[in-house]
């Protein structure tokens, strides 16, 4: 699959052939031919009794589910790329997402005790944020016209829970009109101060409203279930009504509310991935794997906790190409269609998804405030676009960055290259941590970029040579502003630094070394020992858990 991990198998499987005949399995359905026309097998048909070795290339990705079921019946050599393995667990066995007495099960037996500890409290958490009111006070004291109880916002409308509340920013008003969807099964009304105005007829509902002067009105609905598809989803959201749109008159004529504006006080819906850091999800893969291969120590000694007996592992480097080039970095940014002012500007690349844990919000407080006293420092964020926890186009223009950051959206690795070398230095933060190590991180090193990164979880590992290292938690964003002026400043420094990053690379992570080092802990480790009943159980469990 095109993802981090397939990128990493794609980059290290023409080395390893060097050392070793190779044949690729992979899951039913996705048997097509790979690249460079690569022939694949189906996992289902795998003796592994053929074979010296059996490698898996697994992290946290869906698409690996089928291989935690592989693991737990033949065992073999994991390259575990995270130590948290909670998509995948998800993607394996469905009814954790639902969340019913199998879903606790299965958190007990994936995770331990601590584990189906936390899986429990988030469920009951669910319940309580359902359950719990909002008290008139706190809704006295809010601004705004949609104020609580409101979904977040889709194309046609949205959604209400159980009461959700609005003021309208008017005085003089006369008549409220509510356009719905109303589910069978439910009723809806408006309140105004505890007292009914009028019940929904079909899916509109008009009102007249006791106080003409910025009427505060609660939606209603009565009736609510969540849905047999809603927990199939793992969606645990009372939804109410679908509001499709509201219009009041007053002296003015008609006016309609923004439905697409913030609500007051945002529903911020509990849900699994809540927790997905504390939640790793992974027995099924850590206990029943032969041996390990890993990126760093900090993986290697969680597994070693976990098992608590002795186990084969080894650790080398994410691997890394050697594409540095010469072409004139002002240049990548003109072809790369920057504005000008881009060009005699200290740039920083950040490549791979843009997601919370990385940072993002420290990384743009840190640039608003190293730009002020060096307005030239610049930020590309080269990746998707994960709006699920907050906003960073909203942020960016909360802070006034809109002339400093430039969004490219998701780009194929081989663009992604040329957004790396268009930049000076290389940023990658995380916390909290999945465990596994960046890929962009040493795609940066490929283009001869030094990093930025965490001082914390597996990237306090990484080589001080070519790596900044940036203290979590309090005083981080002073920190990294700090980094980012005296890097603006200092040219001979980032020279030094690049040098020093294609040494690290040619030295210690090149493909070929890396590969070797395959092959190396490859021919030590254990063959796995498959029997015919084991080979049975692979091939019944590997149909989907209902």
């Amino acid at each position: 699959m095109r993802s981090g991990i397939g990128d990493y198998t794609r980059h290290l499987l023409p080395y390893l052939r060097e050392h070793a005949d190779i044949e690729i399995y992979v899951e039913d359905g996705l048997e097509d031919p790979l690249w460079d026309q690569e022939r694949p097998h189906l996992a289902r048909d795998l003796d592994p009794r053929r074979y010296d070795q059996v490698l898996y290339q697994l992290g946290n990705e869906r698409t690996h589910a089928f291989m935690a079921r592989m693991i737990r019946a033949v065992g073999g050599t994991v390259m575990q790329h995270d130590w948290v393995l909670f998509d995948l667990a998800l993607a394996t066995y469905p009814a954790l997402v639902r969340g019913d007495a199998k879903g606790h099960f299965l958190a007990l037996r994936e995770g331990g005790l601590e584990q189906a500890r936390r899986y429990r409290r988030n469920w009951s958490d669910r319940r309580a944020q359902r359950m719990t009111p909002v008290t008139d006070a706190v809704q006295a004291d809010l601004k705004g016209t949609l104020l609580t109880g409101w979904h977040g916002a889709e194309p046609k409308g949205r959604w209400t829970t159980d009461q959700a509340t609005l003021r309208l920013p008017a005085s003089g008003v006369t008549e409220v009109a509510f356009d719905l969807i109303v589910e069978r099964g439910r009723q809806v009304r408006v309140l105004e101060g505890g007292e009914a105005l009028g019940d929904a007829r079909g899916d509109e509902l008009r009102v007249r409203p006791r106080s003409a002067d910025m009427p505060l009105l609660t939606l209603e609905t009565r009736g609510i279930r969540v849905t047999r598809e809603q927990r199939s989803h793992g969606d645990s959201r009372r939804l109410g009504a679908f509001v499709r749109g509201i219009r009041w008159k007053d002296q003015e004529g008609s006016h309609r509310v923004d439905l697409s504006q913030e609500a007051a006080l945002p529903i911020v819906p509990v849900n699994l991935s809540r927790d997905r850091f504390e939640l790793p999800l992974n027995r099924s893969v850590v206990r029943f794997a032969d041996a390990f291969i890993v990126h760093s120590r900090y993986v290697k000694e969680r597994i070693l906790r976990e098992r608590g007996a002795r186990t084969d592992i080894g650790i080398l480097h994410h691997g890394s190409e050697t594409r540095w080039r010469d072409e004139p970095r002002a240049q990548t940014r003109r072809r790369l269609g920057l504005s000008p002012a881009w060009e005699d500007s200290f740039v920083v690349t950040s490549f791979g998804g843009v997601q919370a844990h990385k940072r993002i919000d420290k990384a743009l407080a840190a640039l608003a405030l190293a730009r002020r006293e060096r307005p030239n420092i610049r930020l590309i964020l080269a990746g998707s676009i994960d709006k699920s926890d907050f906003d960073p186009h909203e942020r960016v223009r909360s802070l006034g960055l809109q002339d400093a950051v430039h969004f490219t959206g998701f780009v194929p690795e081989e663009e992604g290259w040329d957004w790396l070398h268009a930049g000076d230095f290389s940023l990658n933060l995380r916390g909290p941590s999945s465990g596994g190590t960046s890929g962009g991180i040493f795609q940066a090193f490929s283009l001869a970029r030094p990093v930025i990164a965490s001082d914390g979880y597996e990237q306090a590992e990484l080589p001080d040579s070519c790596v900044i290292k940036i203290p979590l938690g309090e005083g981080e964003v002073e920190a990294l502003a700090q980094v980012l002026v005296e890097l603006c400043d200092d040219p001979d420094r980032r020279g030094l630094l690049e040098e020093a990053t294609k040494k690290f690379v040619r030295e210690e992570c090149h493909w070929p070394v890396v590969a070797r080092q395959y092959f190396e802990y490859l021919s030590d480790f254990p063959k796995p020992l498959v029997t015919r009943r084991k080979l049975v159980r692979m091939k019944l469990g590997f149909p989907r858990d209902p």
